[in-house]
């Protein structure tokens, strides 16, 4: 079937009283965290070489408002990392398990030639300290993603929940089934 996956994925929580002891990248890095409306066409066309045209054209149209930010991450004049971080009221209907008043962490990418740096973890920390009016972030990735839940768990991610989603045409339809409680063990 076009564009067919299904996917284990794992479910963090990430408050900021948890995110104390974050290491430093081992880079200088310039963080910008901006509302999705303050994005200028520079930074736009920057996103689209680093997580591609079509993701950024869907996640925009999916998930974007004004109480949407996107975390850009620079060492020198490079796009190193983005995130994006979308409110509740935005993501809550697809995802039942995010809260009223939290956001939540979507699409990190770090590019290739700027991993093991230190990076993601660090700007998860950056995101959850910040003043985005928040009580706590979701953030989830696939349960073989090793290097992703390594980083989250360094920013202090507490591991809440897992789930298996199918994704129909390139994730535009989806279907989501939790896994029992007993399962988190594994």
């Amino acid at each position: 079937m076009l564009g067919y996956s299904k996917k284990n994925n794992v479910v963090f929580i990430l408050r900021a009283k948890e995110a104390s002891d974050i290491a430093s990248p081992k880079v200088k890095v310039d963080t910008r965290l901006l509302q999705m409306d303050k994005v200028t066409p520079l930074q736009w066309r920057e996103l689209k070489q680093l997580q591609g045209q079509f993701d950024v054209l869907y996640l925009r149209l999916r998930y974007g408002s004004p109480n949407t930010y996107i975390l850009l991450a620079y060492v020198e004049e490079s796009l190193a990392h983005v995130e994006w971080i979308v409110p509740a009221s935005r993501i809550k209907s697809r995802y039942s398990f995010v809260s009223e008043g939290s956001h939540t962490i979507i699409s990190c990418l770090t590019a290739s030639c700027f991993r093991g740096l230190g990076i993601y973890p660090a700007q998860l920390g950056r995101v959850i300290k910040s003043a985005i009016p928040s009580d706590k972030y979701w953030i989830w990735t696939t349960s073989d993603n090793t290097s992703s839940i390594k980083g989250i768990q360094k920013a202090g991610g507490i591991k809440v929940l897992e789930f298996v989603q199918e994704k129909l045409f390139w994730g535009c339809i989806s279907h989501i089934e939790y896994l029992p409680e007993e399962s988190h063990s594994k």
